[in-house]
């Protein structure tokens, strides 16, 4: 199997058209097949248009080539892995693979991301060298955004071409791969489905609203804030009820087969034609600003009600996610006995499918991980509410324990995984009876395993330092208020100041700012600002002010290499982090902005000074005059532009040129190391950058520009007020005159100033108390 270059996508409809803008911001070129050459146009355009975006950025899309079957079938022959993404009909199947056979160069491989179909029959026109290199590839739509892919090899399927491909989707383009076996929807949507359906006759059973539901089945479970019935909106209520007809129709001797059977509400509303998001209303419907809710005993649309259960509160009292669960399961409330009968019926579910659908509970966990955005797998859950304490009030319920489950007990095991001696983490394997180890590539940094076998140097409630091997440290991020968004508080801080010490006092060869978490870093601690803005604590604010610059700027001048591994949000001050840092490596996911503006402040920790930098390298002044990066660098924080993407984060000068963007997850921490010790040897903390703000004049011309949006009505009175201090920052103040450089500490006491003197402002306190309370920002 050579190198894969080039990748063909037959079908371009939504999952092909997706898969093809997802391999092309990946870097590859793509030839994107259908049936008539405007099919193949037009799923492009599509995937153009799609929001949230399916490219990186929108110039990957000159790397996919629309294809027709009849008058470019020789092009197979330019692609090293053809990947067939049509619709769920076994002879359109093989009428295609017949027409692609004979194209296929002698060592391409050739994929089907069928969702369930057999393959035993799929492989039926192959012959013997094809059924080689053919296997299905099952990735989750979109592609782009979900990270699970169903990996089913053959009876026929050469080892190492299955290994080259699990390396290649799984390190390369960054997926979670599971190897499932060959059976009707595979691991995630055969237990997935099973969990909606059950979900349905719960409420129906326990008189409860979809509301409700939806509160029970959320964040609080550690499922995606979709929960049930708005995760069945997004999926089209028919493509659920066709998954679950697979199952029902193609696994006889399910144990839950007449749970698959039609459901009355799903029947009635497919023949409504209310199939969710792509009709406008399923369970929920948009009508104007408002939205209402299907009311499941009238089938009419109503307004939502706010649910109020006392299970929820009572789990919400904790951070632990797993001490959530364990809350919310044992609570005797509605709440409770849903999550109870939820949780328990599909541990058991879950516990029958090892040796049917994948060979152990490894791969079932990392499948409804990535594929169902679950913060723990099945087996992860019930370890988190005991499996012995569970296990007996099943049996006191009449509800049959899992052989599997019978097995762990009876060896002496308490849960499904543990650390054994090593400190390696292992699980229960049904297929020895005794505890294995969960694989890990050796290429791969797993944090909670380094603490484990004691790497752990330094730890306070937010964060800690940690040995990741190879004599570089590693700063984790992990809130003990808001785990999932990391902000910015004191013992961050304290933390980065201590590491940075530590690294230097052992000679250490550098330090990686990265964790394991859901999000790098959604900003600073913004109830700390709020609250000492209202207390009128203007020095004290002056004073975290100018810790967190001194911080970054420590980072930036550290006499060893800094490397910031950000991924999901990093916002605001997690953005002034990485940017201080001597280089990115960032997840192409990575939602990237200085956001400020929209709680009435601006960058307060170096953020300004960065973005000045960036553009001024990008455009010496000397060469195009100050105006040019200073414009740039007001245009990005005045409106609070955000990044989608790693690559559009390279575009606003969030992330340098010479930043690496990188597909895995898994890799990531692993890569950020590796950049530290390519720096290592020789290094030299870089110079001070020779800043010539734009000075009065520039700070004149912004300020008129300000003025002609706020005549107009584009911007309010306080956003002018906003947007005419950040250019006085920008601009240099009264000391630069667009000539002269200054230094970097000018600045800075210029940017905190105008922070502090922002705090000040009643408007801009309502627009972070209003953040704080809704999420949204405040026009004001």
């Amino acid at each position: 199997m050579t190198r894969i270059e080039t990748i063909g996508i037959c079908g371009a409809g939504i999952m092909g058209s997706q898969l093809a803008a997802f391999l092309a911001s990946a870097g590859y070129e793509v030839r994107l097949f259908d049936l008539k050459q405007e099919l193949a146009e037009g799923g492009l355009r599509t995937a153009s248009e799609l929001r949230p975006a399916a490219f990186y950025h929108k110039r990957f899309a000159k790397a996919i080539t629309p294809c027709n079957y009849d008058d470019h079938a020789e092009r197979f022959g330019e692609c090293d892995w053809i990947i067939e993404a049509i619709a769920e009909r076994l002879d359109w199947k093989l009428d295609l693979y017949r027409r692609i056979q004979p194209h296929l160069k002698p060592d391409a491989v050739l994929s089907s991301n069928t969702s369930g179909l057999p393959l035993g029959q799929l492989v039926d026109p192959l012959d013997k060298g094809t059924r080689a290199r053919f296997l299905i590839t099952h990735f989750f739509n979109p592609p782009r955004y979900m990270r699970l892919v169903e990996v089913v090899p053959g009876p026929d399927t050469d080892e190492g071409v299955l290994q080259r491909m699990e390396q290649f989707i799984g390190k390369t383009l960054g997926k979670g791969i599971v190897n499932a076996k060959d059976t009707p929807n595979f691991i995630a949507n055969r237990i997935g489905v099973y969990g909606m359906m059950l979900t349905l006759r719960l409420t129906q059973q326990l008189k409860l609203s979809v509301e409700q539901v939806d509160a029970v089945t959320g964040p609080v479970m550690g499922r995606p804030n979709s929960a049930t019935y708005r995760t069945a909106d997004l999926v089209g209520l028919d493509t659920l009820a066709a998954v679950a007809h697979t199952s029902h129709e193609r696994c006889p001797d399910d144990e839950a087969r007449e749970l698959f059977e039609a459901n009355p509400v799903l029947e009635q509303m497919i023949e409504r034609k209310t199939l969710g998001q792509k009709t406008k209303a399923g369970f929920f419907k948009k009508e104007g600003k408002e939205i209402l809710v299907l009311d499941l005993d009238t089938m009419d649309y109503r307004p939502r009600a706010k649910p109020r259960m006392d299970g929820i509160g009572v789990a919400r009292r904790f951070t632990d996610l797993r001490q959530k669960i364990h809350a919310l399961v044992y609570n005797s409330d509605a709440a409770g006995k849903l999550a109870w009968e939820l949780t328990s019926n599909t541990l058991c579910y879950a516990a029958n499918r090892v040796g049917e659908v994948a060979d152990d509970i490894v791969n079932i966990d990392n499948a409804m991980k990535w594929g169902y955005g679950w913060q723990l797998g099945p087996f992860e859950v019930w370890d988190a509410i005991g499996v012995e304490k569970s296990a007996q009030r099943m049996e006191s319920e009449g509800k049959p324990i899992p052989e599997l489950t019978r097995k762990l007990l009876d060896s002496g095991a308490q849960s499904f995984y543990e650390r054994n001696e090593s400190a390696k983490r292992c699980f229960f394997d049904m297929r020895s009876n005794a505890m294995s180890l969960v694989p890990v590539a050796p290429d791969v940094v797993v944090l909670s395993d380094e603490k484990a076998r004691g790497g752990e140097i330094l730890r306070n409630w937010s964060a800690s330092l940690i040995d990741i091997g190879d004599d570089v440290g590693c700063v984790e991020f992990h809130s003990a208020l808001q785990p999932e968004f990391n902000p910015l508080d004191g013992a961050i801080l304290d933390m980065l100041n201590a590491a940075l010490d530590t690294v230097g006092d052992r000679k250490m060869k550098g330090l990686v700012i990265s964790h394991e978490g859901t999000h790098f870093c959604a900003g600073a601690n913004l109830a700390l600002i709020l609250e000492l803005a209202k207390a009128g604590q203007f020095e004290r604010l002056e004073q975290v002010s100018k810790a967190f610059q001194d911080i970054t700027q420590a980072i930036k001048y550290a006499p060893f290499p800094v490397v910031a591994a950000p991924f999901g949000l990093c916002l605001g001050g997690g953005f002034e982090v990485i940017a201080a840092c001597r280089k990115v490596v960032a997840l192409a996911e990575l939602y990237c902005g200085a956001v400020e503006v929209g709680v009435g402040l601006i960058p307060g920790a170096a953020g300004t000074l960065r973005l000045l930098s960036t553009h001024s390298e990008r455009q010496p002044p000397r060469k195009c005059g100050p105006m040019v990066p200073t414009q740039k660098a007001f245009e990005t924080i005045a409106f609070a532009k955000v990044a989608t993407s790693a690559h559009e984060a390279v575009g606003m000068g969030y992330l340098r040129k010479s930043d690496r963007i990188v597909l895995s997850r898994d890799h990531q921490i692993a890569e950020a190391r590796n950049e530290v010790l390519s720096l290592a040897d020789g290094y030299a903390a870089p110079e001070p950058p020779e800043l010539v703000p734009a000075g009065e004049g520039g700070r004149l011309a912004i300020e008129g520009a300000v003025d002609g949006f706020r005549k107009a009505g584009t911007i309010s009175d306080h956003d002018a007020l906003i947007g005419k201090k950040l250019a006085y920052v920008l601009t240099g103040g009264e000391r630069a005159d667009g000539i002269q450089p200054v230094d970097e500490q000018y600045l800075l006491d210029l940017e905190r100033e105008t922070f502090v003197h922002l705090a000040a402002e009643e408007k801009s306190q309502a627009r972070m108390a209003h953040m704080l309370k809704t999420g949204k920002p405040l026009r004001n």
